[in-house]
């Protein structure tokens, strides 16, 4: 069966030199060429799938902006033999078989094709990033108060003790318990009473302290300090900064996350965009709030004495939201 657009393109179901690999679209006048490798046979059912490999050859242009116009209608085309196909994975080479770049096209973008950015790539030339000297002030020093509830399991707060009003509950709940040291663990809410009426959070409390924006589950995360300005969590070598909120009386993640690196080592782009994979990957599963971004901060050295813990950063890099 063969689908012509324009007296351009092409659509046939014929096998090529391996018994494996068929040729599914032709574009003469583009020099473009679409296969699927790797199948029984012609027929849809052993290609049809949500997701369908496509290889992509062009024998005369290399930029794949070529692809633009032509995709979509190789996806419209696709659609009428696979109604169930979403997703078109597609390679794009040259005559040779070298890769020239790869991306993917969904049915719902009507199938425009979306190119994966390059591979970071050292380069011999890099430069090491300067020294940032760290000038935070050291942070303060005020104690963290220890409340018992009346089921026996304890908390931790900052409390100034200035605001006569100042007043939280914390409501029992299935989900919270103490943890092998008393304190209270697991997610709960925190009622805050303001002018007349009750505000109710979603709180995670971890080792006692209440977390907001973020949910630990059976992590096993370290706490590195926690003072009237910010908690610090680590795992994996990175760590979250939750600066404290004094209106909802807790530890809130705001979307900072700082990475130890040697800025000798940041001189290579491999080895940071590894870092932040890393990082990434360690801390986006634990946040709960849309439409958060992350902001990385390279330090050398965290300074966890420091009202800035990331104070010193020689670079910092912006994540996508969430």
């Amino acid at each position: 069966m063969k689908y012509w657009i324009s007296g351009m393109l092409t659509l046939i179901i014929l096998p090529t030199a391996s018994a494996e690999n068929y040729r599914l679209v032709n574009a003469p006048t583009l020099k473009l060429e679409v296969f699927i490798d790797n199948i029984s046979n012609s027929k849809p059912e052993s290609w049809c799938e949500n997701s369908i490999p496509l290889r992509i050859t062009s024998a005369q242009n290399k930029d794949s902006l070529v692809l633009n116009d032509f995709l979509p209608r190789v996806g419209n085309l696709l659609e009428k033999q696979c109604p169930k196909v979403e997703q078109l994975r597609w390679v794009l080479t040259d005559k040779q078989g070298s890769k020239i770049t790869s991306g993917n096209a969904t049915k719902n973008q009507k199938w425009k094709p979306i190119a994966q950015p390059p591979e970071a790539t050292s380069s011999p030339g890099s430069t090491v990033p300067a020294v940032v000297a760290v000038t935070s002030p050291l942070a303060t020093q005020d104690t963290i108060a220890t409340f018992a509830l009346p089921q026996g399991c304890q908390f931790r707060i900052y409390w100034n003790g200035q605001d006569s009003d100042d007043t939280i509950f914390i409501p029992s709940s299935d989900t919270l318990h103490c943890d092998s040291d008393g304190l209270l663990t697991g997610p709960g809410t925190i009622v805050i009473p303001f002018e007349g009426a009750n505000q109710t959070h979603n709180v995670f409390f971890y080792q006692g302290y209440p977390l907001s924006n973020i949910t630990v589950g059976e992590r096993p995360l370290r706490v590195v300090t926690a003072n009237a300005q910010r908690l610090i969590l680590e795992d994996s070598g990175s760590f979250l900064v939750l600066p404290f909120d004094t209106k909802l009386h807790t530890w809130a993640f705001q979307g900072e996350v700082i990475i130890e690196m040697k800025r000798e080592q940041a001189a290579d782009q491999v080895v940071v965009s590894q870092a932040m994979t890393r990082a990434r990957d360690t801390w986006r599963p634990l946040v709960t709030k849309q439409g958060l971004s992350m902001t990385f901060r390279l330090v050398e050295t965290l300074a966890a004495e420091r009202v800035d813990p990331a104070s010193g950063s020689y670079l910092s890099v912006n994540d996508s939201i969430y």
